[in-house]
């Protein structure tokens, strides 16, 4: 199943830009994303369950594929990171740790242990590979959460200059992809003022989870999105 959805997160991002003005920390928006997707995904897990065969496989924990930026040989870098029990953590935690993942040494993620394993799979031949790798992916869920993450969410928000949907593409049951933001009117109360929308697609696994649970799962995480969730006051 894929739908395409907006939220009006007006009243977000003012309460992100307050907090910088305030403190002079900036809050991640894919971490807030982030933590938004994990609130919303724990209070309706089987959006992210796994179907292993014929048996469903529920995850209480919220671990989420991201993508974080740093700096690698002198240039910007996306790294996949995974954010786990997102469910269980506040927006603040999850800004503090996604944060300390950017400053963590360019050798860290060019010769970490992970980077080398990944290394050596790739120059394995073809029947090691499938030995080693894809028969977990496919029989082990515990694996899968661990080393992949239960969701996946990916921002192309910072190369969109206006609205705008992207298609994600992934193994996950639950894969986010979140646009651009767009500018435009909207009514607060009886008034029309200029409001900010993300564009936001979300697929889901039509064999895991059907369309009612979905549509209360989309409708929390808008909810969640519109309220500020979890974002400091003023």
């Amino acid at each position: 199943m894929l739908g395409l959805f907006e939220a009006d997160v007006t009243e977000a991002r003012e309460k992100i830009r307050n907090h910088k003005e305030q403190t002079g920390e900036s809050i991640s928006f894919t971490g807030w994303i982030a933590a938004c997707v994990g609130k919303s995904v724990g209070e309706h897990k089987q959006v992210h369950a796994l179907m292993m065969g014929k048996h469903f496989v529920i995850f209480d924990d919220v671990n989420i594929n991201i993508l974080i930026e740093t700096i690698i040989e002198g240039r910007p870098y996306p790294v996949n990171y995974i954010l786990k029990s997102a469910n269980e953590k506040t927006v603040m935690e999850i800004n503090q740790e996604i944060r300390e993942a950017q400053k963590k040494r360019e050798d860290y993620y060019t010769e970490s242990k992970e980077n080398r394993r990944i290394k050596l799979l790739l120059s394995a031949p073809k029947f090691m590979r499938d030995l080693l790798f894809w028969r977990k992916v496919r029989k082990d869920p515990i694996f899968i959460a661990e080393n992949m993450g239960t969701v996946a969410v990916t921002s192309i928000g910072q190369f969109a200059g206006s609205g705008g949907w992207a298609i994600p593409l992934g193994m996950h049951a639950l894969n986010i992809a979140v646009g651009g933001i767009s500018e435009r009117p909207g009514y607060v109360g009886e008034k029309v003022e200029k409001r900010e929308y993300l564009s936001l697609t979300v697929t889901l696994d039509h064999d895991v989870v059907d369309g009612a649970p979905a549509t209360r799962f989309v409708a929390r995480l808008v909810e969640l999105l519109e309220e500020g969730y979890g974002l400091p006051s003023s």
